[in-house]
């Protein structure tokens, strides 16, 4: 494959064409030994104070401090999301967008490419994960994410993979072979975060059309987006990604990368449950089921694929109602997909009466699950002040079924830690 040729993104670039901006200051302290002891200092004071700020403005011009704090406030805040954040270079905005390096990993090993055209690749999440097992070119119109892509990529050894290429997602040629991954800017609307794709720069024609110009590849979109109205049309696979418990992204697969239709993944631990009946809706239809003895919160990668009620039958549970999405069984079923909960009294959803109960069972502390009720956070607080001898997760519930309270208390770790569930492809 040939790279597209990229001026020197690498380096401090031509002035004389552009203004500087906020990225150039960051390159300054960062190409320094000055200027990188000064980030040390700054990543070392967790809130700076103003004879912090006086110290190091006798040493440094202004623009330099305030570029080293910059950059100290985003490691600091990367250190979850990514295992070498406190070396990357980063910006607010990149950060909050880019894939989280748990999930990069995880789609980059589906990538059965050796060139590999990340669109719109930010700080390099994405592109730095793919460079693990491909040659990657990594594009985007924004001169200060080129940068830090290819210095991020050179914090995780893999500089010599991965080509920054200042451009247009929209116009750029795609090698001939090459898969594609594309984010989209969610942020592109100055009305805030767009939720559904229409808001997305590219946005849905092009990025369908883009399912035809390369062999194979990913659109990753927002968890909450219209994901299922986005691929509907479309021989494609969309996979629900969380991690930690979180709903991270939904990530349309094309091409050869697709092999099914739906997915759920849930990471770190690599749990995966698919449907592969294609011509299956998008929704199956819910079973209800009497309230057993066990409640089970789903991981939201479940829920939000559509595969609750597949998960649900295969499994023999059913919901509390059709449009709920915790599940009950009268046998204790252990799986990673499901946080079990045992129930110990149902009750009427009457907050008074509610109160009067954990007074008198000693219950607590207490937290609150709630799905399909109008509650609101301040009515719920007198709930949470009781300290008893017994903690208690208390599940109010409203929607197509009787408004209800239910008291449980959490299973023992050691009873969920049963193996994974998952199906093949």
């Amino acid at each position: 494959m040939t790279f597209y040729a990229n001026d020197a993104v690498r380096s401090t670039q031509d002035r004389r064409v552009r203004s500087p901006d906020a990225s150039d200051a960051e390159f300054a302290v960062l190409s320094s030994d000055a200027g990188l002891a000064l980030i040390a200092q700054a990543q070392a004071v967790k809130s700076p104070g103003p004879s912090d700020l006086a110290r190091w403005r006798k040493a440094h011009d202004q623009e330099s401090v305030a570029a080293a704090l910059r950059l100290a406030e985003a490691r600091r805040k990367a250190t979850p999301k990514f295992s070498r954040g406190d070396r990357m270079w980063l910006d607010p905005v990149g950060l909050e967008q880019a894939t989280a390096e748990a999930v990069a990993v995880h789609k980059a090993r589906r990538f059965e490419a050796d060139a590999v055209v990340d669109l719109c690749s930010g700080i390099g999440g994405d592109a730095v994960a793919l460079a693990g097992r491909s040659r990657v070119l990594a594009v985007d119109l924004d001169l200060g994410m080129c940068r830090r892509v290819a210095w991020n990529a050179d914090v995780y050894d893999r500089g010599d993979r991965v080509q920054p290429c200042r451009a247009s997602a929209e116009t750029l040629p795609i090698p001939p072979g090459a898969w594609v991954h594309i984010d989209p800017d969610r942020r592109a609307s100055k009305r805030g975060r767009a939720v559904d794709a229409e808001g997305y720069a590219p946005g849905p024609e092009f990025l369908h059309a883009l399912m035809t110009r390369a062999p194979g590849g990913a659109i990753k979109l927002g968890p909450a987006s219209d994901f299922a109205r986005f691929a509907e049309e479309f021989d494609c696979e969309v996979e629900i990604i969380s991690l930690g418990g979180e709903a991270k992204e939904a990530t349309v697969w094309f091409g050869a990368a697709a092999s099914c239709r739906r997915r759920a993944t849930k990471l770190p631990e690599g749990t995966t449950w698919t449907d592969r009946l294609g011509d299956q809706p998008w929704s199956e239809y819910p079973i209800v089921a009497p309230i057993g003895r066990w409640l089970y919160d789903p991981d939201p990668a479940l829920s939000r694929s559509g595969l609750l009620d597949s998960f649900a039958r295969a499994h023999g549970l059913g919901r509390l109602a059709a449009d709920l999405p915790y599940l009950t069984s009268e046998d204790f079923l252990a799986t990673p997909w499901l946080e079990a909960f045992e129930i110990q009294s149902v009750h009427p959803l009457d907050l008074k009466r509610l109160r009067k109960l954990i007074d008198a069972e000693r219950l607590g502390p207490v937290s609150v699950k709630h799905r399909t009720t109008d509650l609101k956070p301040e009515t719920l607080r007198p709930l949470l002040r009781h300290h008893g001898d017994s903690p208690t997760v208390l599940f109010l519930t409203g929607g197509a079924g009787p408004g209800r309270a239910i008291v449980t208390h959490k299973a023992a770790a050691l009873r969920t830690g049963g193996s994974p569930d998952s199906t093949a492809g």
